[in-house]
């Protein structure tokens, strides 16, 4: 059984075990862009998607507490305002409590759920021990960590050397556990600055996170564009597949619920 993502052009070009239909157990895949972007969202729409039909998914926050993380998946999941479900002028308790019912439900009705932790976590080992114990004792068959340049090893003195250790580990366990692994990544400063659209190599932290990966996915920051109010198009890059053929995939985000979903490509040639 393979994890569908919310995007066909990204399903279909998943071969070999992926069937053509979705991301395989055991596979490791990263999801990269600039910093505003959208990559944690984007990997939140993923698992959003699949606790849908039923996944249970844990995010391994690095970066976003508790509280910071649901509100987003709340909106993403039930298609609700952030801004009213979120604390502040705007937040509106009878919308946030019917957005928690749809969760109830959807879970009452095919077992998907999403975990995450309570407290940030950096430490690697932190890392492992959590995808080991919520695999065998809450029976998670897919994981995000979000994002890898900020886990950290007891050994390692150099960023690359860092990121190569975790980088490795991560993947390892995936292919253990026989579970999908979705990493988070940032660019480094020249891939963020560059005017060119963006490169597997431009990932912080050396080659390891291109080398470990599955597919790497880049968020477009080129190709970025803002098409009305609260929405805006980007183009999400399969830069790189060892299962299928590589391509782009067209989004279209909508910030108020902060959903991307995918749309037509020829709506990037008509002038916003």
């Amino acid at each position: 059984m393979v994890l569908t993502t919310p995007y066909t052009a990204w399903n279909e070009v998943c071969g070999d075990e992926g069937g053509l239909t979705g991301l395989a157990r055991g596979w490791h895949v990263m999801v990269a862009g600039n910093t505003g972007m959208g990559k944690s969202l984007v990997a939140i729409n993923l698992a959003a998607h699949a606790v849908k039909n039923g996944e249970k998914v844990g995010i391994i926050s690095l970066e976003m507490s508790k509280p910071q993380l649901m509100t987003r998946y709340l909106a993403i999941h039930t298609g609700k305002s952030i801004r009213s479900l979120e604390w502040g002028p705007r937040y509106d308790e009878p919308t946030a409590l019917e957005a928690n019912e749809l969760v109830e439900q959807n879970h009452e009705e095919n077992g998907g759920i999403l975990i995450t932790n309570d407290r940030r976590v950096s430490n690697l080992d932190d890392i492992l021990a959590s995808m080991s114990y919520l695999h065998e004792y809450r029976g998670v068959t897919a994981f995000v960590t979000d994002y890898l340049q900020l886990a950290w090893t007891g050994n390692a003195e150099k960023m690359s050397d860092r990121i190569t250790e975790v980088s490795h580990a991560i993947q390892g366990a995936a292919a253990d556990l026989g579970v999908v692994s979705i990493g988070v990544s940032q660019f480094n400063r020249a891939t963020s600055a560059s005017p060119e659209k963006p490169v597997v190599q431009g990932m912080m932290g050396g080659s390891a996170l291109e080398n470990d990966s599955d597919q790497v996915l880049l968020l477009d920051h080129t190709s970025y564009k803002e098409t009305g109010r609260a929405q805006a198009m980007i183009k999400l890059l399969v830069a790189k597949n060892r299962h299928g053929s590589c391509g782009e995939i067209p989004l279209m985000w909508d910030y108020t619920t902060l959903r991307a979903t995918q749309c037509d490509a020829r709506e990037f040639e008509v002038d916003a």
